[in-house]
């Protein structure tokens, strides 16, 4: 018979290295989005994208939705997020 091992999904919190710099805030940056495009989460996507947009005022905004939902991300969109201040990637992206 197959034997089924159980995890705990509570783990040890991380050690904090007080010598790492904080990220900026991104308010008023570029902000990125790269999506996946499956309609399953469009409506909490398109949500999601709002409120970051609303709380976060950026100066300009980039999205990436993906034309294959099941395939990576191209190394070019990847590369592309690299220009912003923040990059919000969706799972599966």
């Amino acid at each position: 018979m197959s034997e089924i091992i159980l995890h705990s999904p509570i783990g040890k919190e991380s050690y904090f290295d007080p010598d790492i710099t904080p990220i900026s805030t991104p308010r008023g940056g570029k902000v990125a989005f790269l999506f996946n495009g499956h309609v399953s989460v469009l409506p909490f996507w398109n949500n999601l994208e709002s409120q970051i947009k609303s709380v976060l005022e950026p100066t300009e905004t980039m999205q990436i939705v993906k034309p294959n939902t099941f395939a990576p991300a191209s190394s070019e969109a990847i590369e592309s997020l690299s220009s912003a201040d923040l990059a919000i990637v969706g799972v599966c992206a």
